[in-house]
């Protein structure tokens, strides 16, 4: 597995793929990274940037981690990926530090830390972590998958964090209902990646969830989880177990 790091002064391409959660880099935009106003939550993406040793472009699949401390001196990032090796951050002109992983993850998910000025810190921008063992926690990054067919359905992500998918290209809205939500259409709603599937982030406690989509105000079953319950109600609605 490689991993390069992105020269600064470079103009780049990057376009996102669905966001790990929260706000995503403008699609199909060119930024400079040092520039970059604030850290994020992980990002899937695609990066052309120029490769000056081979003198031509070329395109990378990978995320963009960042961090932001104006004060801090350096900061370092180390993980599965890297076999905990420290990885050094770029540091852009708004105190934002960035790193683009790229490869494939062994085994589906990837632990990480950032390292600031010496200290060790789980990254604060990202929902999914787990516990290291020492009082703290370590973040974890979701697979790099080549890509996404539309047979989708939810994945587990990290400690009890499953990211809900769902291929619908021509969807205006969707939102997840279920018995984590009291079955509220207005609190659990998907974002639209460019690739037409929509994805949301949520963390649950043990236990079965029986669970539904609402699609432009359809309400219908996850089709591709193979798992149903019967609603209060007598009607059909899939089913998760988180153990």
């Amino acid at each position: 597995m490689g991993f390069r790091t992105i020269f600064a002064f470079l103009p780049v391409l990057l376009t996102a793929f669905g966001p790990m959660e929260g706000p995503s880099l403008k699609e199909e935009n060119h930024y400079n990274l040092r520039f970059l106003r604030d850290s994020r939550t992980p990002v899937e993406m695609k990066l052309v940037r120029y490769d000056t040793a081979r003198q031509k472009q070329v395109v990378e699949r990978g995320v963009l981690l960042s961090y932001k401390s104006r004060t801090a001196r350096r900061v370092l990032l180390a993980g599965d990926f890297s076999d905990w090796k420290p990885l050094a951050m770029e540091r852009g002109n708004n105190g934002v530090w960035y790193y683009f992983v790229t490869g494939t993850i062994a085994e589906g998910r990837a632990r990480y830390k950032f390292i600031v000025d010496g200290v060790w810190a789980h990254d604060p921008r990202n929902v999914v972590n787990d516990d290291d063992g020492m009082g703290s926690y370590v973040s974890i990054l979701p697979p790099l998958d080549a890509s996404e067919a539309a047979q989708l359905t939810y994945r587990a992500l990290g400690e009890k964090v499953f990211e809900f998918r769902l291929h619908r290209p021509k969807a205006r809205m969707i939102s997840l209902v279920g018995d984590f939500n009291n079955w509220n259409p207005e609190n659990d709603l998907l974002s639209r990646g460019r690739d037409g599937i929509w994805r949301l982030r949520k963390k649950l406690h043990r236990g079965s969830f029986r669970y539904c989509y609402v699609i432009d105000g359809e309400w219908t079953v996850d089709v591709y989880n193979r798992d149903t319950a019967s609603s209060d109600t007598g009607q059909v609605c899939s089913l998760l177990r988180v153990e």
